[in-house]
């Protein structure tokens, strides 16, 4: 009995993974071309990549999560458990460092 005690001790503890959960997309190609919803099951990464987006209606492939939105993603469900609605995932903006502008007038 106690080993079962356990066992459900260590099935509670909630996983970071990103695995199962919902997501929805809104860049904009999901604007232009929507599929369905536009809500993704993210599934197992490949490569470089940390998952695979699946349509949660249709089941197409709509894309790839990128390691560092399974980063955010994992370090909120560590922090506040598992989303119960779906977590919406728009385009990422890279911001380059604007050199300050050169005055040459006195």
């Amino acid at each position: 009995m106690k080993m079962k005690n356990q066992l459900q001790m260590f099935a509670a503890i909630p996983t970071s993974k990103p695995d199962g959960l919902m997501v929805k997309l809104d860049r904009p190609i999901d604007r232009e071309r929507p599929c369905c919803n536009n809500v993704c099951i993210i599934g197992a990464g490949k490569g470089p990549h940390a998952g695979e987006l699946h349509c949660a209606d249709c089941g197409q492939h709509r894309g790839w999560l990128s390691q560092t939105s399974a980063q955010w993603i994992e370090s909120v469900v560590m922090r506040f458990g598992a989303p119960t609605t779906p977590i919406v995932v728009r385009k990422c903006h890279t911001y380059e460092e604007e050199a300050p502008p050169t005055n040459t007038d006195p």
